[in-house]
């Protein structure tokens, strides 16, 4: 595939986290980027390339809106990353099944007649539920949430509409991913934070462990992924790196790159209900079926993350 030559993505949850950093990606491979959204008002992720993409006004829950805007984008890949329930805020059982469940069947429905050349699907390294070793995409899958629920069954939807249909979907199992753009309130821009202005990082008192990835290699897993299209039929793939780090060794490593310090209160901070000892991602199968691995180590991402951050601190005021 020529990646230099125009085609047409969809994505939905572009003004999320992750979905801002792919959107960037993919203009910048010079894709034609066409978004979901669900008001007239430009997300703030999205402010400064609001020129650059082409955003539709719909609703995954709703089917109808969900066709108009297929139909006018006519895309050569489809990106799914809209979800709720990734928020400790967000509990209410009913909506996290409208969207995740609901939504994304009506997006397989939607895009059913189209040509697409393969529709990714992004899934959560939550699935899993608590493993005391690397987490295979064959373990047997355990959610201890509602979020972590739903998502298994869209994951599992998605490989069974994939193999009945004939149809290129497959699932990303995202693990930790970091990077610019990330929500203030999540522990890497809150690290940021406490360096860049000398206030006290406020820790967890445990040990747990997470495998953290940098956002830009997330975006070329999507990249990889769309250049072997139906090749990946109904596959699920973790998105990690095979290692993992405590929060006071992420914060240490922090201070390394930055030359700067700051006081840490370990134990300042409630330990939560979902962390685990150990969190972290068995590579193998991605390598293989996708003939791709993340290239940043932590020491590379948080710099760059820390050197995003101190250009674009207004944001985050």
């Amino acid at each position: 595939m020529d990646l230099k030559k125009k085609r047409n993505v969809f994505i939905t949850g572009a003004s999320g986290f992750v979905g801002a950093n792919i959107t960037r990606t993919l203009l910048k491979k010079n894709f034609s980027v066409h978004t979901l959204n669900r008001t007239d008002t430009t997300p703030w992720r999205l402010q400064e390339i609001a020129n650059d993409i082409t955003i539709h006004k719909g609703d995954l829950t709703n089917l109808k809106s969900l066709r108009l805007a297929l139909n006018a984008a006519q895309p050569d890949y489809i990106i799914h990353l809209a979800t709720y329930g990734a928020y400790h805020f967000q509990t209410e059982m009913e909506k996290i099944v409208q969207v995740n469940i609901d939504g994304t069947k009506n997006l397989l429905e939607a895009s059913k007649d189209l040509p697409y050349k393969v529709f990714i699907n992004t899934g959560s390294s939550s699935e899993y539920g608590y493993k005391n070793k690397p987490m295979k995409e064959t373990d047997f899958c355990d959610p201890t949430n509602y979020y972590a629920a739903t998502k298994l069954g869209v994951t599992n939807l998605c490989k069974v509409f994939a193999n009945l249909n004939k149809k290129p979907v497959v699932t990303f199992r995202l693990f930790s991913v970091y990077g610019p753009f990330e929500a203030p309130t999540r522990l890497i821009p809150a690290i940021m934070n406490g360096v860049m202005h000398q206030k006290p990082i406020e820790l967890s008192p445990g040990k747990q462990r997470r495998d953290f990835i940098y956002v830009e290699d997330v975006a070329n897993a999507y990249l990889q992924a769309m250049k072997l299209g139906d090749k990946l039929q109904g596959e699920v793939c973790n998105i990690g790196t095979g290692k993992e780090y405590t929060n006071e060794e992420m914060v240490k490593t922090l201070f390394k790159v930055t030359n700067k310090k700051t006081v840490i209160n370990k134990g300042s901070y409630p330990g939560r209900s979902w962390d685990a000892l150990h969190w972290r991602a068995d590579m193998s199968h991605t390598e293989n079926v996708l003939g791709w691995k993340p290239t940043s180590t932590i020491d590379k991402g948080l710099k760059t993350t820390y050197s995003w951050f101190e250009k674009n601190s207004k944001l985050y005021q």
